[in-house]
Formats: structure tokens, sequence, C-alpha cells
């Protein structure tokens, strides 16, 4: 881009500017905002997630930001072989997060929060739901239509080895639905972009726009 090109801003809030480049060098790009629309982003779903192992992790969070998930939580489970630390993985999680955000031109820019266990998850969540591979489990898309999400939802999605009994007595006792995805086993990451991509088409309530990346 060049001196006079026309860009769109955006920030975490969901709100979006057309600006023009005044100034471009290797440094730094200096814009003129010539309009912003205010949007305020409601808090929708957050989806609490065992972490898969290596490389996984990363596209898992990029395309959870495509999707637009609102909030994103890595879990400590008791079956889950993966402990990320550190900052240096939430800040790269963030900057994946950003970036696929551009890309997608999501409103806003997904939330990341530090690493937690199940039951500090559990004890921050109004109302929750949790992927259980029971066959008498209603299935995700049929717990939409009559259950619609609503502010402050968790949706917990386990690590590949299963919700251990202790995780399980904790569900039950914070009163966590369980919900079902397919007839087969997924992996994580999987796991959490099918829920993603329900959450998105709201059980087929709300029309899905599919587009084809370049």
């Amino acid at each position: 881009m060049t001196v006079d090109s026309t860009v769109e801003l955006f920030d975490d809030a969901g709100s979006t500017a057309t600006a023009v480049i005044i100034k471009i060098d290797a440094a730094s790009v200096v814009v003129r905002v010539d309009q912003i629309d205010h949007h305020q982003l409601g808090q929708t779903v957050t989806l609490a997630v065992a972490i898969p192992k290596g490389e996984r992790a990363d596209w898992m969070v990029e395309k959870l930001s495509e999707l637009g998930v609102w909030r994103f939580v890595p879990l400590t489970t008791d079956r889950g072989v993966v402990r990320p630390g550190g900052i240096n993985k939430l800040d790269r999680w963030k900057r994946l997060a950003i970036e696929s955000a551009k890309q997608s031109r999501r409103s806003g820019i997904m939330k990341i929060d530090p690493l937690i266990s199940t039951q500090e998850a559990l004890a921050s969540a109004d109302s929750c739901w949790y992927c259980s591979t029971a066959a008498d489990t209603t299935p995700i898309a049929g717990m939409l239509k009559t259950h619609p999400p609503t502010p402050g939802l968790w949706i917990f999605v386990g690590p590949e080895g299963g919700w251990s009994d202790s995780e399980l007595t904790q569900f039950q006792q914070a009163n966590a639905t369980p919900i079902g995805l397919t007839q087969t086993i997924l992996r994580v990451e999987t796991a959490a972009i099918a829920v993603a991509v329900v959450i998105a088409c709201r059980g087929g309530n709300a029309e899905c726009k599919m587009q084809n990346a370049e």
C-alpha cells in the first residue's frame, strides 16, 4: 500500500474505521481516520478447551478466532498431556488471534485467558455445557434449538483421554449440561472447532455464509 490508499482499521472491542494512509515508511504507518463505526460486542460463548499437542494448539486457536469465538480458555485437565505455561505461549496465541481477525474480518479479537484447571473454570462459569461421548447425550444442534446460548455460557471440551470421574462429578455439582457432537471420537482441536461452527450457525437457526479464501 502507498500514500492515499484506503484501509480499514479495527479494535478488540469490535469498532471499525475507514482511513487513508498519509505517511508510510519502514517503521510506521500514519493514517487519517475519516469515519468510525462503534460496535458494542456482547458477551457470548466462552470455549474452555484442553490443550492438544504441538502445533495443533496453534492451529486450533487460529481457527476458533476465524469462526468468531468470543473467548478462549485453555484448560489443564486430569487426563490432559499438554500443560503449556509461560507468557510466551499466551503471547503467541494472542498474535495468532489478531492475525486471523484481520484475515477473517471478524468483529473484535478473541479474548485468550491464562491456563486454568477445570475446577477453576467451573467456578467462573455462570452456566455451562460440556462435551460428552455418552450415548444418551443430547446433540449440540438439538440443544441450541431449545436452549439458545446466553451471555455467560461456557462450553467445555475435554482431552483425548476423556474427562476423569472427578471432573464428571464436578460437572454434575455445577449443574452442567452434557452435549454430544458426532458418532465418532474426535481429537481435541476437531471437537472445539466443531462446537464453534455449530455455535456460529446457531444450530441452523441463523444463516451460515461460506467464503472461499484465495
